[in-house]
């Protein structure tokens, strides 16, 4: 009779511990946190360490699915720059999902907002330096499209001679108009003799 109790106890909580996996993977995410600011970077510091420079949440993978983003500024062992992070709600939790490679730029002063295209349904993260100068003699400002369903980085780079050219660099890899439309455009408000390098073909006007 004794052995039969402790079977059907052990029974019961194999039960109950396989239910709990279950209910866990079931879980929907906690969509009141992602319009909390605090707390969006609370989760994005507990998964990736008390470095995270910016954190928010969007569509970054689809119009009705939220993730959050977040950025840590990279200053050692020959890395410098910054680095942005995917957290999705996975299985009941948080959980990093993917990562850039180590980009240009600085969150000291810097401009970092989520961004939508027309013709895109989700939304892509948008970074600008605004003023990551090297030096007295001229300056540098990085523009930076992260779309995290592609996992592409579009990256635009004006250079600021001594003598007073400017030139803007784009990644080879912008094959959607409208973003190489908007990183030229965001420039020629300021610098209308501005000259355009692709890397594909070399500088045009």
């Amino acid at each position: 009779m004794l052995s039969n109790k402790i079977k059907f106890l052990a029974a019961s909580l194999l039960f109950v511990i396989s239910f709990s996996g279950c209910k866990k993977s079931n879980e929907p995410p906690p969509y009141k946190l992602f319009e909390d600011k605090s707390q969006v970077i609370r989760v994005a510091r507990d998964i990736l360490g008390t470095d995270v420079s910016f954190a928010n949440s969007g569509y970054y993978l689809s119009d009705s699915l939220k993730s959050i983003v977040a950025g840590i500024e990279l200053n050692e062992k020959n890395q410098f720059g910054i680095k942005f992070y995917l957290i999705n709600w996975v299985d009941g939790e948080f959980k990093e999902v993917y990562s850039t490679e180590v980009m240009e730029g600085s969150f000291t002063k810097c401009l970092v907002d989520k961004i939508k295209f027309s013709d895109m349904e989700h939304e892509l993260l948008y970074y600008n330096s605004q003023g990551y100068f090297m030096g007295s003699s001229g300056g540098e400002v990085y523009l930076h499209v992260i779309n995290f369903q592609s996992k592409d980085n579009y990256t635009a780079h004006l250079t600021v001679a001594s003598r007073g050219d400017v030139y803007l660099e784009l990644s080879n890899n912008i094959k959607i108009p409208m973003i190489k439309t908007f990183f030229i455009s965001y420039f020629k408000r300021e610098y209308p003799t501005l000259i355009v390098i692709n890397p594909d073909s070399g500088p045009n006007i």
